[in-house]
């Protein structure tokens, strides 16, 4: 092989290498994404009371309702929510929600508060996702704004509406 080739050879592949590690670098740098949120969640479903000692009550719960981001997180801002929780009167709710956009990528929460009524603050955490969301964390918080419950035996029709939802999320 002559030396014309072999410096061709040698500046193919330090200019193939060149390329591939800009296009790593450049591809991890765009990837992470902070940011924060905001918008309104309305939810309705449904929660099954049990009696629970001197005025104390549990109960199991399913809610499922629309997520409107005003300020999105990533490209998102319309997700279709659902969770399932446990309610005690005496130390609040907990909750595991999924969001799933109309893509179906999802976002993974889990929730606490006080007592499910109109004026309670929820806070949580967000554990991670699917899709372009895998590997999400954050924070979120709202306020039921407004709580309606319809009491029909033990079970019982529930709905809500936070205007003042908010958060922080980390992309990976």
């Amino acid at each position: 092989m002559g030396n014309r080739t072999k410096r061709l050879c040698i500046l193919l592949a330090l200019s193939l290498w060149c390329l591939a590690a800009s296009q790593s670098t450049v591809s991890q740098v765009l990837a992470a994404e902070e940011g924060t949120f905001t918008g309104t969640w309305v939810a309705n479903g449904s929660k099954e009371v049990l009696a629970f000692g001197n005025g104390r009550e549990a109960a199991l719960f399913k809610l499922s309702g629309h997520v409107r981001l005003i300020k999105k997180i990533g490209k998102e801002s319309d997700f279709w929510a659902e969770c399932i929780g446990l309610a005690d009167s005496e130390t609040g709710s907990d909750m595991r929600c999924v969001w799933r956009s109309l893509d179906g990528e999802e976002i993974h929460l889990i929730l606490k508060g006080t007592r499910m009524e109109q004026g309670s603050s929820i806070t949580g955490t967000i554990i991670g996702g699917t899709g372009p969301a895998k590997g999400i964390t954050g924070t979120i918080r709202f306020t039921w704004s407004m709580m309606s419950f319809k009491q029909a035996t033990s079970e019982a029709g529930i709905g809500g509406f936070a205007k003042d939802l908010s958060g922080t999320y980390k992309l990976p």
